[in-house]
C-alpha cells in the first residue's frame, strides 16, 4: 500500500477529478498508516476510492460515445445528465459487489496494519 504515490501534477483537462482521486488516495494511504479499530471506517474509505475510480472510468467511457437520440447532443444539460448518471451508477456498483477494487484494498490495508504491529 505504501506504493501509492501520488504528485501534485495532475493530467490536462482534469484538476478537479484529479484533486478528488488524490484526496480518496491520500484518506486510504493514511489509514494504513494509522492504527484503525473500526471496519466501518476502511470499508467507507475503500467504497469511496472504488466509486471515484469507477466514475472516471465511467467519465471516459462516455468519450467514445457518439451522441445522438436519447442524449441529445453535447449540450451542457447531456453533459450534467451523464455526470449524474455516472455517479450513480459507481456509487450503486461500489456498494454492491464492486469491481475488485475495495477488496484489493482491504486486503492490502491490513497486510500493511499487521506488518505495523510486528
Amino acid at each position: 500500500m505504501a506504493d501509492i504515490k501520488t504528485t501534485g501534477l495532475a493530467p490536462s483537462g482534469m484538476t478537479a477529478e484529479f484533486a478528488k482521486f488524490q484526496s480518496e488516495a491520500q484518506k486510504v494511504k493514511s489509514l494504513a498508516s494509522k492504527d484503525v479499530r473500526e471496519a466501518e471506517e476502511v470499508d467507507e474509505a475503500v467504497s469511496g476510492f472504488e466509486a471515484l475510480l469507477l466514475h472516471n472510468m465511467l467519465k471516459e467511457m462516455w468519450k467514445t460515445v457518439e451522441f445522438t437520440g436519447f442524449l441529445g447532443g453535447d449540450s451542457n444539460e447531456a453533459q450534467i445528465y451523464r455526470d449524474m448518471l455516472n455517479q450513480a451508477i459507481a456509487d450503486s456498483v461500489a456498494e454492491g459487489e464492486g469491481i475488485g477494487v475495495k477488496d484489493f484494498l482491504k486486503k492490502e490495508l491490513s497486510k500493511a496494519e499487521s506488518a505495523s504491529k510486528k
